[in-house]
């Protein structure tokens, strides 16, 4: 319809935008420098000690980010995508009941579309020459009835177009969208079982109209991903991808799930393709610049990233961009870059703070780096595993000296050199059967700490540091908890910062911190550190909260 307007408005909406665009450009310029003036003011402080000084003034930073730029980037979250950010959390809990294949925490975070495919599907002109043509009234009737909510009227309505019609793509795709619509109001696995296996007919039948075997096979990959099957989607996409080769959408999809089960070098290998094809597709610069830094490749990412932050795809402009750019940049020597970049995202609601970069929170809860022993209610729980440090210490020596071993090296590259290895006990409020039969006693008092050993938000684990150890500034997933250190064997010159307040272990003792915010830790003594990681609730956060927040 846009090729076919007339000559005259064409050329009034192409000036309308240029004006739009020098508007938007001259804004950010402006807009730029009282950031740049802000934020090296906010880094100095930092740096120097002064973290109160410097938050207040990364928050002059933020209050303006939020008020004055047009960039898409910049951008404020409304109240619409606050909510959507809820909703997703709430699949979560439903994607981790029912997963079958372990997601990888490195992933991006996928959206969830409107679900309003199916009636564009089943809305979209018949040729006189398709055998549906004869059914198109009882088909939009049907999907009248979808769309009014009545949902096992409208699944009667297509199984009896799929029963007198049985090569009827379109009903059969009705169906599948109705079974797909009734399983979400029951939240019943058992009936998006049966939506994916009819999503699965409507995209192999050969003969059918491309488009309703495109739509069927992207909703199906949806669904599979929602109960955890990224793998089974990939294999379906790929597959697909050989029918309908080079479609953009399909490649998209492709790379998303590729992204979620983990399979980096085929996410790679898409995402080089959808380049290839459409060289500006903001989808594409990101989650590309995302998987080469994953791969430690700054040079090539950090541009890529800053191209998808800029772009007009959403999927591209998450949280978790703006961590990578900002981190791939830091480790590139561009640290005043870096926080620059982590206020960004701190201004368009992605952080609590550019110091405090978790990205799932819950809100009203108390920030601050460093906690005491006394200012929590399981001080009791506390003092109990100081006073057994040794029984804890010399059940982690034991597992440190047998020939199997069972410590596994740190796999979030978060280190810039050395060794650090850790040994799970509890991880996402369940237990590690096989590592607690081997420390039972430390086990048996983590047992009568519910708020750890329940905290689905943390872990509980032995940790061991070998001398030369550096780990990069980083920030923890959630705000939802506050991680405890037990010393067990400690060097001199080990260290850990977090607020730009330094501390070291002591033996027998607990440092609590908040490790939502930033922290790092040097490593520069002449023996290996022992410690006890134990990750607690927020005290702050209510029973329900804790009952029902997802796993992390």
């Amino acid at each position: 319809p846009a090729a076919k307007t007339a000559s005259s408005s064409s050329k009034q909406a192409q000036l309308k935008k240029q004006r739009k665009t020098s508007s938007a450009s001259s804004s950010f310029l402006l807009f730029a420098g009282v950031v740049g003036v802000l934020l090296a003011g906010g880094v100095f402080l930092y740096r120097n000690g002064h973290l109160d000084d410097a938050i207040a003034s990364i928050r002059t930073l933020t209050s303006n980010e939020k008020s004055s730029t047009s960039s898409p980037a910049n951008e404020p979250s409304s109240l619409k995508d606050k909510k959507h950010a809820s909703k997703q959390e709430d699949q979560g809990e439903q994607k981790e009941s029912s997963t079958t294949e372990t997601k990888k925490t490195s992933e991006p975070a996928k959206k969830k579309k409107k679900r309003k495919v199916e009636s564009r599907v089943l809305r979209q002109p018949v040729s006189k020459k398709d055998p549906d043509y004869a059914i198109v009234s009882e088909l939009h009737a049907a999907d009248d009835q979808l769309k009014k909510k009545n949902t096992q009227a409208a699944l009667e309505s297509f199984r009896a177009l799929v029963s007198n019609n049985p090569d009827s793509s379109r009903a059969r795709f009705g169906e599948a969208a109705a079974l797909d619509a009734l399983s979400e109001e029951q939240q019943s696995n058992e009936v998006l079982t049966k939506a994916i296996v009819a999503y699965r007919k409507a995209c192999r039948k050969s003969g059918a109209p491309m488009n309703i075997r495109k739509a069927a096979c992207l909703r199906m990959s949806d669904r599979l991903a929602f109960v955890g099957r990224s793998r089974r989607a990939v294999e379906i996409l790929e597959e697909f991808s050989k029918v309908k080769a080079n479609d953009k959408d399909v490649l998209t999809e492709l790379a998303l799930q590729c992204l979620m089960s983990g399979n980096n070098p085929l996410a790679k290998t898409t995402l080089h393709k959808l380049l290839k094809l459409h060289p500006d597709d903001g989808f594409a610069q990101g989650h590309l610049g995302f998987v080469l830094k994953l791969e430690n490749n700054f040079e090539e990412a950090i541009p890529l990233m800053y191209a998808g932050l800029r772009g007009d795809d959403d999927r591209s402009r998450e949280g978790r961009f703006y961590y990578h750019l900002g981190d791939a940049l830091y480790r590139s020597n561009r640290s005043e870059e870096a926080y620059k970049v982590y206020a960004e995202g701190a201004g368009v609601g992605h952080y609590n703070s550019m110091w405090q970069r978790s990205m799932y929170n819950e809100p009203n809860l108390k920030a601050q780096p460093w906690w005491k022993p006394d200012e929590l209610p399981y001080l009791k729980d506390i003092r109990m595993l100081e006073k057994n440090w040794k029984t804890i210490r010399d059940e982690g020596l034991a597992v440190m000296d047998l020939k199997r071993g069972g410590f596994e090296p740190e796999a979030e590259g978060l280190r810039k050199e050395g060794k650090w290895n850790q040994f799970d006990l509890f991880h996402q409020g369940r237990i590690v059967e096989e590592n607690c039969r081997r420390v039972p006693k430390t086990c048996a008092m983590m047992k009568g700490i519910p708020d750890a050993t329940g905290c689905k938000r943390g872990q509980i684990k032995y940790s061991i540091m070998q001398p030369g150890t550096v780990v990069w500034p980083h920030c923890g997933p959630t705000n939802c908890r506050l991680r405890h250190h037990l010393g067990l064997v400690v060097p001199k010159n080990v260290f850990i910062k977090c607020g730009n307040v330094s501390q070291t272990w002591e033996e027998g003792k607990m440092i609590i911190f908040d490790d939502s915010f930033e922290h790092e830790v040097q490593h520069k003594g002449d023996s290996f550190r022992l410690i006890l990681i134990v990750d607690f609730w927020h005290p702050d956060l209510s029973a329900h909260q804790k009952r029902t927040l997802s796993p992390i």
